[in-house]
């Protein structure tokens, strides 16, 4: 069974991604990710000079642990921290700075589709080579 879905699969285009499709969908999904992100924070504006930089402290942290996921033999353990930090940043924040809505509310929705695509894309069937560090 499972010989004909790859067969399927294959014959649609979606079978083992190559080196560079592999390449492709993680530079792809950190570009827009990374661009969707500037853009959700709007209305940071109205935070100070120390909530402000407390926030890109933790939304940094966050982000390199997402790019970990691919880059580290570990992956399971950041995908996971990832999801967790994402999951709780806007409570951790709040409590970190003693205020309330710090984190635009779109913050955690995109961290986490970020997340969950870049795991796809580390499940997903590579090439013997695409599993190398670039």
């Amino acid at each position: 069974m499972s010989a004909k879905i790859n067969r399927l699969l294959s014959r649609a285009g979606l079978g083992r991604m190559s080196t560079g499709e592999y390449q492709a969908n993680l530079n792809g999904l950190n570009m827009f990710f990374g661009a969707v992100l500037g853009f959700v924070l709007a209305g940071t504006e109205r935070l100070n000079a120390l909530q402000f930089g407390m926030l890109l402290l933790s939304l940094a942290s966050i982000v390199i642990t997402v790019l970990y996921i691919s880059s580290s033999r570990n992956k399971l353990t950041y995908a996971l921290l990832a999801l967790f930090y994402a999951a709780t940043l806007p409570e951790l924040m709040d409590l970190m700075l003693r205020s309330k809505d710090v984190v635009p509310d779109k913050v955690r929705p995109t961290l986490l589709v970020w997340i969950l695509m870049t795991v796809l894309v580390e499940l997903w069937a590579r090439d013997k080579d695409a599993d190398k560090p670039a």
